[in-house]
């Protein structure tokens, strides 16, 4: 991680293949940006390893299955079958312990991740920039886990400041976990972080997903090192390696 490019100045990273059809072949991409007015980039090769070369663990290796699994269905429907967080593997088994009855969770990025905690019993604030896919997450949260659990469900439609200026007015102190999995077209990572930590207790976790990413190194670099928590390896729907982080607040 000492060894990588400067981070990206502003919300301004860009993938791209540099030879489109030998690179779609072998799964190699670019991912560049500016710092200072001049462009810093890293080379993703094959993805077996997290975009800060980690690789993942034996653990991780024996989730693919689920991961293909997953992917495939997700062709088929947005909401799977059993609902899971799009987190790495092991970092769902991380959390798990962490949700129950009358915890209280604040998401910026809705979805399967939203009905795992319902059904989990966790109180749920959810912000995410999309009606229609807010409109689903009710309607499945009813359908599926009844009016008690729909109940437990506040969503918030709303993307970049409007968000954040939501985020804000949430009580201090107040959340046990924060998930912020947004995507940065709509709202900034790096803002999430800044609002809604604070918003969790002493003690309470914070989840960012895709921490290995140049869009999200600024946040990673806000909350630094102490108390952080690393999982790289595979997650539902994404046959790639990837990397979900938490840090326990203090």
């Amino acid at each position: 991680m000492d060894q990588r490019p400067p981070q990206p100045e502003a919300n301004n990273v860009r993938t791209f293949y540099q030879r489109p059809w030998l690179d779609r072949l072998t799964g190699h991409y670019t991912v560049a940006w500016e710092n200072e007015g001049r462009v810093a980039s890293i080379r993703i090769r094959n993805r077996l390893t997290d975009m800060e070369g980690h690789r993942p663990a034996l653990a991780s290796l024996l989730r693919i299955p689920a991961t293909v699994k997953t992917y495939f269905e997700a062709k088929r429907r947005t909401i799977l079958k059993t609902p899971v967080p799009f987190l790495v593997y092991e970092a769902i088994e991380h959390m798990e312990p962490l949700i129950g009855p009358g915890k209280k969770v604040v998401e910026l990025g809705g979805g399967n991740s939203t009905l795992w905690f319902l059904e989990r019993g966790a109180e749920v604030t959810t912000i995410e920039h999309s009606e229609e896919w807010a409109r689903q997450i009710r309607s499945e949260a009813a359908t599926r886990l009844g009016d008690e659990a729909a109940s437990r469900l506040t969503l918030h439609v709303a993307a970049g400041d409007e968000a954040i200026a939501f985020a804000s007015s949430l009580p201090e102190a107040s959340f046990d976990l924060a998930l912020v999995d947004c995507m940065n077209a709509f709202t900034w990572r790096l803002d999430g972080v800044q609002t809604l930590a604070p918003k969790v207790r002493s003690g309470g976790t914070l989840c960012l997903d895709n921490s290995d990413h140049p869009n999200n190194w600024a946040a990673v670099s806000l909350l630094g090192r102490d108390h952080r928590t690393r999982f790289t390896g595979y997650a539902p729907m994404c046959p790639v390696v990837t990397q979900t982080s938490f840090w326990t607040l203090p």
